[in-house]
C-alpha cells in the first residue's frame, strides 16, 4: 500500500486549515445562513420566558356562519404550508383563494366558504408559563 505524496498531505493540511478556519469565524461572526459553518443557533437558544408563544391558524367561515379551522384533513393545507408563506398572505389575501377552493373540493355538499383567516394565536405566559390569557389576531382575510 501506498503513502500519501507530498502533493497530497499538503492538498489535505490546506483543505483542514481551510474547513477550520471557516468554521472558527462563523461560530464567532455568522448566523444559520451559513450552517455547517457557524452553531445551528435556532436549537440553542431560549426566548424570552415573558414573551407569548405565537401560533397561526387558518380558519374558514361557511354560508351558515359556522367558524372553523381548515387544515390539512379537511383543505388539504398544512399549517407549517401557511408559516412559510406568511408575508405573501399578508401583502395578497387573494391567495388564499387556492385554499378555499381546495376546502370546496374536498368537501362536495358542505356549505361552501365565504371567508379565510389566517388569524395569530397568542398564548401568553409568565415566568414561562401559560397565564391563561389567549388573544386573536387576523392577519389575513379573503372573502371569495
Amino acid at each position: 500500500m501506498e503513502g500519501l505524496t507530498t502533493r497530497g498531505r499538503v492538498a489535505r493540511v490546506v483543505a483542514t486549515l481551510v474547513v477550520a478556519a471557516l468554521t472558527l469565524a462563523g461560530t464567532f461572526f455568522a448566523d444559520d445562513t451559513v450552517f455547517p459553518f457557524a452553531p445551528f443557533r435556532m436549537f440553542s437558544t431560549a426566548d424570552n420566558p415573558d414573551e407569548p408563544v405565537l401560533v397561526l391558524r387558518t380558519d374558514g367561515v361557511d354560508t351558515t356562519g359556522r367558524r372553523f379551522e381548515l387544515n390539512e384533513r379537511n383543505a388539504g393545507v398544512r399549517r407549517a404550508e401557511i408559516e412559510a408563506q406568511i408575508e405573501r398572505f399578508k401583502a395578497d389575501p387573494a391567495l388564499l383563494r387556492s385554499v378555499q377552493e381546495s376546502y370546496t373540493a374536498r368537501n362536495p355538499g358542505k356549505p361552501p366558504l365565504v371567508e379565510v383567516d389566517i388569524v395569530e394565536v397568542a398564548h401568553h405566559l409568565r415566568h414561562a408559563q401559560p397565564t391563561g390569557e389567549i388573544t386573536e389576531k387576523v392577519l389575513a382575510r379573503y372573502h371569495p
